[in-house]
């Protein structure tokens, strides 16, 4: 009996601290996850006070909109742990309602059986009555032992006990739990079509300005050459520069190479260059937000925030230059050894090129747009020649 109990509380154990580590990690990601949401429905006020319609706001909506998605799937998720959990204490208290029932019914049999032979209640008679002293020492242990056997049995059932109550107590309050996130669920739910209703009539207006957005797309994409283009230049004449410079001295290389290998260690653990903001689009091709049918492509991210923010380097390191293209403000690019990165869309510019930068140095600041009231910092990350996702070198937490 005692085997068995120790056994089945081992097995509770482990799976209560597996149970446990799940719903850590989905409560973070909830956590996580709504104050992204908070945070985008804070940029998105801002933008809904323009008096027109525009892509920037039907970004925001679809960012939202994807992320209600995974709160919701994560609420799902943690719905399932729970009820893998009730499930797992429904078993484990019948199985103790059983264990303490036999244990009590033990316990019964055991005192029926003294009372039948009473004899042996008057402790001291039965001993005295004792034929040698063999016999009365052999008595006296019988004695000994029954009662200790007694109190374990009254030990083991006090314990059983307290088990079956504190595992009732956490299955009535996981059946609770069970039902607030059911709740919470339905509420999102109905968030989130109130979301896809705003998104659709957002939709339905920016559709009656086709020649308007045809020219918006046209324009966007000579503006994301010019800068691919610009980029490129500036990368390949200083890939050159420091070509030439190594045959002259050994010392750049070992410098490039030690900001390069602590730039790359440091992937996924970069600050964000700006104090808060949402990713409103990521990396490579995309679909147009309201041109389905039309396949776009961006060489890094644009990450939506408020007006007025300050940009920060991501990263130690060189300024190589700055350069303004028409429409898309000043864009600043900054060499980290054999990794660059770029800031895009920026105003109040405070560097030069040929400066030194530290990690969260202020560079300058987001350009506002009065009209749609969107603050768009676009970033790029290169290494050498080559454009790499930003978002997988920036800190997600």
């Amino acid at each position: 009996m005692n085997l068995k109990f120790i056994f089945f509380f081992v097995i509770i154990l482990i799976s209560t601290l597996a149970n446990g580590q799940n719903k850590s990690e989905l409560e973070k990601k909830r956590n996580s996850t709504l104050k992204e949401i908070a945070e985008t429905e804070n940029i998105l006020n801002t933008v809904k006070q323009s008096k027109t319609e525009s892509v920037e706001k039907l970004n925001l909506l679809d960012k939202k909109i994807n992320l209600r998605n995974s709160l919701i799937v994560n609420l799902s998720s943690e719905v399932s742990v729970v009820e893998r959990k009730i499930t797992e204490l429904e078993k484990a208290t019948s199985s103790l309602g059983s264990d303490i029932n036999n244990i009590k019914a033990e316990y019964a049999r055991m005192i029926y059986l003294s009372y039948l032979n009473r004899a042996h209640s008057n402790k001291l008679m039965f001993i005295l009555s004792s034929n040698s002293l063999n016999q009365a020492y052999k008595r006296v242990m019988y004695l000994k032992q029954y009662s200790e056997y007694r109190q374990k049995q009254v030990a083991i059932i006090n314990g059983v006990q307290t088990s079956l109550n504190q595992q009732i107590s956490e299955l009535e309050g996981k059946r609770k739990e069970k039902v607030s996130l059911l709740a919470y669920q339905e509420r999102e739910n109905i968030t989130l079509k109130n979301d896809l209703e705003e998104k659709t009539k957002t939709l339905n207006v920016l559709k009656l300005k086709e020649n308007e957005l045809n020219k918006r797309l046209r324009t966007q994409s000579r503006k994301a050459e010019k800068l691919a283009a610009e980029i490129d230049n500036i990368i390949k004449a200083e890939i050159k520069a420091k070509s030439d410079a190594e045959k002259v001295s050994k010392k750049v290389n070992i410098e490039d190479n030690h900001l390069s290998n602590n730039f790359r260690e440091n992937k996924g653990r970069l600050p964000w260059p700006t104090e808060r903001g949402v990713i409103t689009r990521g990396f490579g091709r995309y679909r147009d937000p309201v041109y389905k049918n039309v396949e776009l492509e961006s060489l890094g991210i644009d990450i939506s925030t408020t007006a007025k923010s300050d940009v920060y380097t991501i990263f130690d390191g060189q300024v190589s230059d700055k350069f303004i293209i028409e429409g898309y403000n000043y864009a600043v690019i900054i060499n980290h050894g054999r990794f660059y990165t770029v800031y895009q869309n920026l105003v109040d510019v405070r560097v030069n090129k040929g400066d030194k930068v530290r990690t969260k140095q202020i560079i300058g600041k987001v350009f506002t747009d009065n009209d749609s009231k969107t603050s768009i910092l676009h970033v790029q990350v290169w290494e050498q020649r080559k454009a790499l996702d930003p978002e997988m070198w920036l800190n997600k937490n």
